[in-house]
Parts: structure tokens; sequence; C-alpha cells
């Protein structure tokens, strides 16, 4: 006996009540036809609203124009096809998985829509993680040859601090060779900014031994040293935030944290060069990144401050979202935020942002102790 047409959206509704799918109906000119959803959150238009509306009225032109394509390459092959966009909805960005179809008895084409958005998270969280097992890779070997040749320097400008020594001594107490003694004090000078540069250089490169670590070993594994970790991280900043703002940070004593120092690095590093992005080069002397420590109510607070553009009402609401980003297309991936968030909460944490557009941005990580 066959079904009525109240039956059968009945049933369709039974369905995607179930799956958390979205159908809709297009005529051949790309107007909606109809919609079908448990969840209207997942639409960037109220139901009742999108009949006899045009696709580019609901949808990005770039989203449209992939929607109008297939439509015609339904109608004209009789065949079924897939493709996947993202649009921007009530919760935020989602992803989303359309197959377009012809459906007997039916006017024109109709797509099944899945949510994807935790699928695509996952592809995205693995791919940055594949990144960063590379890049920690690579940090190892850097790391590894950077300090043969370290080592040379170093040996090098010890001995010849030590034979400047003898001169200076031989050299004491004859007026004749004043001019000289003068000269040898400017080079002693300046193999001491040689010896620091040295020093500078062995401590990135064993920020870069960590850092290539990803996960701390031994029995320590489950102890963060919050100074440490800032250090490091700040280490590896400086070379973006030098040209962009004065670099401040205030450390009180306080205990270690449970999880990893260099996850926990990784969060600091991230925040710290979003605060220098956030500020244009050239003025590093009328800007700051701070970055503050302190024990609060048993728990340790770090905040990351910039005197930078700071971030709209509207983009703050979304920061932590995955593949949100305010960069050009192509400029990170949206997800380095998120990442943080994540590693904080899996540490028993929080992260929380306050901005003020013109003023600059807070971010503030609150770990519990040991």
């Amino acid at each position: 006996m066959p079904q009525s047409k109240e039956s059968i959206e009945k049933l369709l509704y039974v369905v995607l009540d179930l799956t958390d799918s979205l159908v809709f109906e297009f005529d051949a000119g790309g107007h909606f036809l109809s919609a079908w959803t448990k969840n209207d959150a997942l639409l960037v238009l109220p139901r009742d609203a999108f009949k006899g509306r045009h696709i580019s009225e609901a949808l990005d032109p770039q989203t449209a124009a992939l929607t109008l394509e297939s439509i015609q390459r339904v109608l004209a092959r009789g065949e079924p096809e897939r493709f996947e966009y993202s649009v921007e909805v009530a919760g935020g960005r989602r992803w989303f998985c359309a197959d377009a179809m012809l459906v007997p008895g039916r006017p024109g084409v109709a797509f099944l829509v899945r949510d994807i958005t935790r699928q695509k998270t996952l592809e995205l969280s693995l791919l940055q993680a594949d990144r960063l097992a590379a890049l920690g890779t690579l940090a190892a070997g850097v790391a590894h040859e950077v300090n043969n040749p370290l080592g040379y320097i170093s040996s090098n400008l010890h001995f010849i601090e030590e034979g400047l020594a003898e001169v200076r001594q031989a050299l004491a107490g004859k007026p004749e060779f004043a001019p000289l003694a003068e000269r040898l004090e400017e080079c002693a000078e300046a193999i001491e900014e040689a010896r620091q540069g040295t020093t500078r250089i062995r401590n990135v490169v064993g920020d870069l031994k960590i850092f290539a670590r990803g996960e701390d070993s031994g029995p320590e594994k489950e102890r963060a040293d919050v100074r440490r970790a800032l250090e490091m991280s700040i280490n590896m900043a400086m070379p973006e935030l030098k040209h962009r703002a004065r670099m401040a940070w205030h450390v009180e004593e306080v205990p270690p944290v449970r999880g990893s120092e260099s996850r926990l690095g990784q969060v600091f590093l991230n925040l710290l060069l979003n605060a220098a992005q956030a500020i244009p080069e050239g003025a590093p002397k009328e800007n700051t990144v701070e970055a503050l420590v302190r024990a609060e109510g048993g728990k340790v607070l770090i905040e990351i401050r910039d005197t930078g553009q700071g971030i709209t009402p509207e983009n703050l609401k979304r920061i932590f979202e995955p593949f949100f980003t305010t960069r050009p297309a192509g400029v990170g991936t949206g997800l380095g935020l998120a990442i943080c968030h994540s590693i904080v909460i899996a540490m028993g944490g929080e992260l929380t942002v306050e901005s003020t557009v013109g003023k600059g941005t807070c971010f503030r990580v609150l770990l519990p102790t040991i």
C-alpha cells in the first residue's frame, strides 16, 4: 500500500533524527524547493525561510557555485556525486559532506548533507600532529649539527681569552704600551659578547631538544616546571618578538604542575607567537608582550598579555574553535589555539581570554598543582 506524503515525511524526520543529517531539494536554477533537518542550528536561515530562495542567498559565493555546478552535472548525467564544504552557522564554522542525487518522483535534485565537523577536526589535528612530529625530528637534527661547531667556538673563545689575559698581564705597568693595552680591553669586551652569544645559542639548542622530544620521559614525566617551560618558549619566540615588542616576564616561585612540560611549552609558544603577530613590526619600543606567573588559590596562574590590535567581540567568542582564524587564506590552519585549549583542559586546567580592540589581549592559563 503506497504511503502518504505525510507518512513519508514523518519517516524522513525519524531518519534525520537518528543520523543528524540534512536534506535539501533544489530546482535546476538552484532555488530551494524544500529543506528538512532535526536541528535548525545547523542552518544559516530558519527552515521556513529557505523555500524559493536562491542558493546564493544562503551560502557564500564559492559554496553556492559548487552546489550549482553539482546540480547541473547530476541533471545532465543522472548520476549521484559527492563534495565537501564549510559554512558559518549559529554555532560557528561547520564542515559538511553533500551527496547530490535524483530521487524518483521528486522534482529537481536532492542533497543529503551530513555534518562532518568532528571528522574534519580529527583529520586536521592528526595533520598538525604529523607536522609537529616532523618539526621535532628536524629540530633534533639541527640541535645535533649546531652543537658540534658550537663546542669548537666555545673552546677557542676560552683559549683566546686566556691568551689575552697573559698579554694583558705582560703589558701591565708599561706606559709605552698603553694604546695596545686599551686595544686589548676592547678585544676582551668583544670576546665576552661572543661568549654570551654562544651561551644564547646553547640555550636555544637545548630548547629545541626539549621541543623535539615531544613528551617528557622518565620519572618526572608528570611534573612540569612552569618557569622552565615558559623560559624555553620565550627563547624560541624571541626571533618573532624582538622586531615587534619588548618582552617582559615576572615569575614567582610556584610549585610544579601535573602534565607534560614540552606540551605546556607548546601552549606558551603558541600564545607568545599569537601575541607577537597581533603587533605590527617596526615599533618594538612602543609595544610590550608580558608574561606573568604566580600562585593563586592552590593553582598556578600564567598570563600572557600584549599591547596589540586586540580581538573583536564576535571573534573572541570563537577564538578556541577548530579552523577559526582571522588570518588570510593559506596562513595558519586555525588549529593553534584549539590545540592549546585541548592541552590545557587535558592537564585539568582552564584557558581563557580577554581582549579590547585597539588596546591588547590577555590569555590566562590556570593549572592545578601537584
